[in-house]
């Protein structure tokens, strides 16, 4: 329910429909490249998931940790909650629309994208980075540069072979199974990062996460209501193919997650053996053990 509702809120915005005082004290914007989400109201609790660059969040709640400093409780658009510090979000304003839901934007296709104060390289450094799936509002643009507005208001540039130009709203077209397997194995040998959602770090289920949302299915946060909540179709063991999603625990505990690249190979982000985005055997016995089913997303409308 909460997600319909959040996404009730995206269509009207994005239709026209303009923020009122009390709502935009309701709702901001992620400033910083990645920003953590914590399970508390400090930087000293574990790290639950992040938010990216561009993203619309729900301000749930608002709380002084010991030093008075102030934290957001959000909501990303996935229904995930955590707890962020306050100069990560720039709350929106009366009559204001959530960024870059309109007009004409770029979307990061690159790992990740640097963003300078000027189109040059070398006379500055970047004033900021733009992880892949991020969308930044952009205005003028030419053959290299165009310039974007970031969520903070300020301006910058950005190199148009980044990322792909688009107008907002837009749907993700879906891949064919050897494309989304091409993009998962550019993330080999990332970091694994708990909580993580980019190419700085990620996790098992932020990884999945992430190449469904870039394949154009939207799936849920963490690996166990990926198993169970995300209308995602039960597969047969044995039939497994690319594209899906294979899930691993024990009986009634979801843990791990990956997404498959052949009849028998899986790429996830994982610490077995190296903390790193890496291609495994499904059927070697370690893993094997450890197999609790398969899942497909079903056929496009």
């Amino acid at each position: 329910m909460k997600k319909a509702i959040f996404g009730l809120v995206l269509i009207l915005l994005i239709s026209g429909y303009a923020l009122s005082v009390q709502e935009a004290q309701k709702y901001g914007v992620i400033i910083h490249s990645v920003e953590n989400m914590y399970s508390g109201p400090e930087a000293t609790v574990d790290l639950v998931s992040q938010a990216l660059l561009g993203t619309t969040v729900k301000i749930l709640k608002t709380e002084k940790d010991k030093n008075n400093h102030t934290w957001y409780y959000i909501e990303t658009p996935d229904t995930y909650q955590g707890w962020v510090e306050e100069q990560a979000v720039r709350l929106y304003q009366e009559k204001e629309k959530f960024y870059a839901s309109e007009g004409q934007v770029i979307e990061i296709t690159s790992l990740m994208a640097l963003i300078y104060s000027t189109p040059d390289v070398t006379k500055q450094k970047p004033m900021l980075m733009a992880p892949i799936s991020t969308v930044l509002e952009l205005g003028e643009y030419k053959e290299r540069w165009g310039e974007v507005t970031l969520p903070c208001g300020h301006k910058g540039y950005i190199q148009v072979g980044d990322g792909q130009i688009k107008q907002a709203p837009f749907k993700r077209p879906r891949l064919a199974p050897e494309q989304m397997v091409q993009l998962a194995k550019r993330f080999l040998g990332l970091p694994y990062l708990w909580g993580g959602t980019s190419p700085l770090g990620i996790d098992c289920s932020g990884f999945a996460q992430l190449i469904y949302r870039l394949n154009g299915i939207e799936i849920l946060r963490d690996a166990d209501i990926q198993f169970t909540s995300s209308g995602l179709l039960e597969v047969p063991k044995g039939q497994e193919k690319a594209g899906d999603l294979v899930f691993f625990g024990r009986p009634n505990r979801i843990t791990h997650v990956g997404l498959m690249i052949s009849e028998r190979e899986f790429i996830h982000a994982t610490t077995h053996e190296k903390p790193v985005v890496q291609i495994s055997n499904l059927y070697d016995e370690y893993w094997q053990k450890l197999y609790q089913g398969c899942r497909r997303p079903p056929a496009e409308k």
